[in-house]
């Protein structure tokens, strides 16, 4: 039970020991997850994103043990009491709070809806996904989650400097937050109803100053440029997308 107690630990500098619950009472949550971390082969796990035949990002369902996570196992699905309150994930999830921050930079165009331990598993809710795509009225949109807690939003159809903007602070939040645990380096792509696809972008952006100026620069091993000699990043998701199979 240690090793598993270390794998099923919160994110953080000093993950405490989990606590023994109710599996049968606390809520269930999925949890989106690199599909490479240790505890996948212990946890009830989903492919979520598959690339290359094997799984990319998988879904888990954790239980919140105070500062802790515990994870629903195979074993767990064996007690028809922890398996009835495992298959309300989906209601859950709808259920978990949300709300909106618009910041005023780019015309308030890019949101956020970050902060909570699930804030970035929302995407799984249609209800949220609707919401989203209502308050930046559009019909489809760009969600980055680079790592836990965090859940940024655009709409697929802005112009090329607020998707810069938004790309820029995807890869920010996917180096330099130190505290929460890393998701993935993709983006995800959904209507009001679902996520449709995951994104590996096949770029980076970068800040750097130069004799007091700073511009961005990309680092790729692609072409990014299209017939215009311009960078059109909806292009770019088109050829790079792949479904969630979730």
């Amino acid at each position: 039970m240690g090793f598993l107690k270390k794998l099923f630990g919160k994110s953080g500098p000093s993950a405490p020991a989990i606590l023994d619950i109710e599996k049968d009472k606390v809520p269930v949550y999925p949890m989106i997850k690199d599909a490479r971390w240790q505890g996948t082969a212990h946890a009830v796990h989903f492919p979520f994103v598959n690339i290359g035949g094997t799984p990319d990002l998988v879904i888990v369902f954790p239980q919140d043990a105070g500062e802790s996570f515990q994870y629903i196992t195979p074993k767990d699905l064996e007690n028809e009491a922890v398996k009835a309150n495992y298959e309300k994930w989906q209601e859950n999830i709808d259920q978990y709070p949300f709300e909106f921050e618009k910041p005023e930079r780019m015309n308030g165009r890019i949101i956020f809806a970050a902060g909570e331990d699930h804030a970035s598993e929302k995407i799984l809710s249609p209800a949220f996904l609707a919401a989203a795509c209502k308050e930046l009225n559009t019909d489809k949109i760009i969600i980055s989650a680079p790592r836990r807690r965090h859940c940024m939003i655009t709409s697929y159809h802005e112009d090329f400097l607020t998707l810069e903007y938004f790309f820029h602070r995807h890869f920010i939040a996917w180096r330099e937050n130190e505290y929460n645990e890393v998701i993935t380096e993709m983006v995800f792509v959904a209507d009001a109803t679902k996520v449709m696809n995951a994104v590996p972008l096949g770029f980076r952006i970068n800040l750097y100053e130069k004799d007091g100026q700073f511009k961005l620069t990309y680092s790729t091993m692609d072409d990014l440029f299209d017939e215009n000699d311009q960078i059109n990043f909806q292009a770019i998701m088109e050829k790079n997308k792949v479904p969630v199979i979730f």
